[in-house]
């Protein structure tokens, strides 16, 4: 697959945040739900893997890293060319907010490593409208022969590529189907991923002819592929080890996560500007497939939760609505698939993780949780989010009164929640 030449953004992180001009999405609005919508969730998401996204889909990402990142020169060299930025990762780390929790959600359901979580952030620096000079698109770069390959529709109004449910489902397709033609090797189909399988098969071929070694390190492979593999694990091992290298992994709020909302009829993004107070450029953002910035087809719209009540009201006014609001999280009973390196002297550590400071216990037969206050948190916007009931936090967590301060760590029991 033509790539963009990634990495050229990744080595100029800064410049590339300086010049985007998309949403920051620092706005902290809570939202509220219908009972429908309270009890529609909770037929179809899972409330133990609901939780542990929801709260923080990087921190999460964090906890599921389990292999070691090998002391190797090339990723070294890309590790050092990543933080002499740290302010510029973090930025565009931070740009992930609206469509990372869906990317996360969407590769635990297909059993796949959150790690690759990571690739819009090196493909595209999570910018859906990115194109590449080889006309790459989208959060995940898809080039046109590739986009018609798997499913993703382009034309006058509609490019399917820019569009966050299409193309990472696309991309999960992709990364499946090439993973499993490379036998479970994750080095060989990342660079399958940026080079196209062809260029690796050839390049495993060539080596095998000559007696040499086929892994991924071994191989002759286009420069942008060379050193795209080795700038995922140093992105990996960063996040990794945020705190040693003093990186500041991002603080998501939930609320600007996209939901989607379902239009009976055409209607244009400015309008929705002037009915939700976000800005044409935001929504643009968030709804980059509609080329025309005109809801025509699929007839989704993506919006951030905070907004997403008041305008559904306001739709449904004028009979421009077709369903409720419609949350992208799913249920995902099984576990992650390991990020397994055959290609290099990668280990893997012992299955240790999940130690996050509200974690999720994977019993699933129990549902009680613990969560960290965070700042700007208290206890009705607490019992908001998990559909809890105030007196009944007050009572598990044995309170006297709704004081909390950030750095508490609350109990909730999700089993005996009532519906608000």
């Amino acid at each position: 697959m033509k790539k963009l030449l990634i990495f050229t953004v990744l080595c100029s992180f800064l410049g590339a945040c300086q010049q985007y001009s998309g949403p920051r999405h620092n706005a902290v609005v809570r939202i509220k739900y219908s009972k429908n919508t309270v009890v529609s969730n909770r037929q179809t998401v899972s409330n133990s893997n609901y939780v542990s996204i929801t709260q923080n889909p990087w921190q999460y990402i964090n906890n599921q890293i389990n292999v070691n990142v090998p002391d190797n020169s090339r990723i070294k060299a890309e590790r050092e060319i990543l933080l002499r930025d740290p302010q510029g990762f973090e930025t565009i780390a931070l740009r992930s907010e609206p469509y990372v929790y869906y990317i996360v959600n969407q590769l635990r359901k297909n059993n796949l490593p959150v790690e690759l979580a990571l690739v819009p952030l090196i493909e595209s620096a999570y910018d859906p409208l990115a194109t590449s000079s080889a006309q790459a698109a989208g959060l995940w770069q898809f080039v046109p022969i590739t986009a018609k390959e798997y499913g993703l529709k382009q034309s006058n109004y509609f490019d399917a590529r820019r569009d966050l449910i299409a193309s990472t489902n696309s991309a999960i397709t992709l990364l499946q189907n090439l993973n499993e033609r490379f036998n479970g090797d994750w080095l060989l189909t990342l660079a399958a991923y940026n080079a196209g399988e062809g260029r690796v098969r050839r390049a495993i071929e060539k080596n095998h002819a000559k007696g040499l070694s086929t892994d991924y390190w071994s191989l002759e492979l286009p420069n942008e592929t060379m050193h795209y593999v080795p700038k995922i694990l140093a992105i990996v091992d960063i996040v990794k080890n945020n705190t040693r290298y003093g990186i500041k992994l991002p603080d998501c709020n939930y609320e600007n996560s996209l939901v989607r909302i379902d239009i009976t009829k055409n209607i244009s993004l400015a309008k929705i500007a002037q009915y939700t107070g976000l800005s044409l450029n935001e929504l643009t953002t968030y709804n980059a497939g509609y080329v025309q910035q005109t809801v025509n087809g699929p007839f989704h719209l993506l919006i951030p939760h905070a907004q997403a009540k008041s305008l559904f009201q306001k739709l449904q006014a004028e009979n421009l609505v077709a369903n409720e609001i419609t949350e992208l999280l799913q249920d995902v009973p099984h576990a992650p698939m390991p990020f397994e390196v055959k290609s290099s002297a990668v280990q893997h550590n012992d299955l240790n993780h999940q130690k996050i400071s509200s974690i999720v216990e994977n019993n699933s037969n129990n549902t009680q949780i613990t969560y960290q206050v965070k700042a700007g948190d208290n206890l009705y916007s607490i019992a908001q989010n998990y559909r809890v009931k105030i007196t009944d936090l007050l009572l598990w967590n044995n309170l006297k009164n709704q004081r909390i301060k950030e750095g508490d760590v609350l109990t909730i029991n999700l089993v005996n929640a009532n519906p608000i």
